[in-house]
Parts: C-alpha cells; structure tokens; sequence
C-alpha cells in the first residue's frame, strides 16, 4: 500500500516538472490526472483492505462456528452416554428384581425383604455390614456353612454349588419381628392371631409350614421366647 502511494507522489511531482517546461495548462491537466490516479489507486487498496478484512472476518465466523458444532457435538455424546448408562443401570435393578421370586415365610430388615433359599450374596450386599462372621464344613452340603450376624437375629447359609443360599433366620431379641408383628415377648394368643392355627405343636415348639419354609415359636409360659424361619431343602 505504501509503495503504490509513493508511485502516485512520484508521478504527480513528475508530471509538475512536466509542467514546469511546458506551460501552466498542461501542468495543470497533468497534476489533476495523478491526483486521479493516486485517488483511483486508493480506492483500490481500499478495496482490497476491506475484502482482506471481509476474508478474515468470514474465517474467524467460520472457525467460531466450527467450534460451537464440535462444542455442541461433544456434549451431546455425554448427554447420550449419560443416559445411556441410566437405562443400562435401570434396566439391571428392574431384571435384578424380576430374577427375586419371593415365596414362603419371608422376613424384612433394613428394608430388605428374604426368603429361605434365596441367593443371599443380594441379601447381603442390601444388609451392609454384619457385626459378626462365622463359618464351619457344612455337614448336608459340599462347602461351607457361614453364619452373618446382625442386630437382632442371625443369618445362615449353605452352600450349593457356587452360590449360598439363606438357610435360616434367628432372632436374638426383641429388637426385630415378623412382617406380621410377632416378636420375643409376643404371647401365644398375638401369635394365634397372627398365624392362624393351621401349625403343629410339640413340647411347646409351635411350627407353621408355608411352600418349601418353617417359622417356629418356642413358646413358655404363653410367651414366645424364640423365633426362627427354616428353609426346607432337599
């Protein structure tokens, strides 16, 4: 730009020369002619600098815009991923649920419902931690029989291939009860109404029977003084 505005002062102190030998008209006509074209060239490079201006601007739009969609892009991929993972996650708690069939006595604790001869590594990872552990050879089973203690009642399981399965529930105080209401301390006459009299009775331990699952009282005195669900296997 600055190169062609020295060629327009060039030509223009030129033509003044010019003019100087050749009389004021023509100095004149000459001047007034480079000033066009000094004017004509400015207005070119005018041009050109408002179309370079023009060109960076529309690659500036373009890049921004590029970064936006990519932008947009990647955050629909989370988005999609996120949900995705939700209904994978959704999906395993419904089939989780659906695979659970419940039958027998049941019992409830910390929200958990279990039966007998259920998987029971659900049932414990639902009951968190126990306050205490105890395993010994199973004597009907290939394995080992464990016991898992927790407030209120013991929990135990035999073994059957790779899997434990609940074996029996205890109740060690009065702190837990049935889904019925039946509890340590509960009299005969609760239990009665509870129940039913649909049980067998010998030496006071009254016994109800319920698909392939016990639920015992040991009664004394007319007060039940200890319950247990018992899982009937083969």
């Amino acid at each position: 730009m600055r190169r062609n505005m020295y060629v327009a002062v060039a030509v223009l102190m030129l033509t003044l020369g010019l003019a100087g030998c050749s009389g004021g008209d023509k100095s004149q006509e000459a001047a007034e002619r480079a000033e066009t074209t000094a004017a004509e060239q400015t207005e070119e490079e005018k041009a050109a600098d408002i179309s370079q201006v023009s060109e960076t601007s529309e690659a500036e739009k373009s890049e921004a815009s590029k970064d936006t969609k990519e932008n947009n892009s990647k955050e629909t991929e989370e988005a999609e991923a996120e949900e995705t993972e939700a209904e994978v996650e959704e999906t395993s708690e419904k089939e989780t649920t659906a695979a659970v069939n419940h039958s027998g006595f049941l019992f409830q604790s910390n929200g958990i419902t279990m039966g007998m001869n259920e998987d029971v590594a659900p049932i414990l990872s639902g009951l968190g931690n126990y306050n205490n552990y105890a395993e010994s050879p199973s004597c009907a089973f290939k394995g080992l029989d464990k016991i898992y203690s927790y407030s209120g009642f013991d929990l135990y399981t035999y073994p059957k291939g790779s899997v434990d399965y609940v074996n029996s529930i205890y109740f060690i105080d009065d702190s837990v009860s049935t889904p019925e209401g039946i509890r340590l301390g509960s009299t005969v006459e609760e239990m009665l109404a509870a129940y039913g009299d649909d049980y067998t009775e010998e030496y006071g331990v009254y016994t109800y029977t319920k698909e392939k699952s016990t639920l015992s009282f040991i009664v004394t005195d007319g007060v039940i003084e200890s319950i247990e669900y018992i899982a009937i296997t083969d």
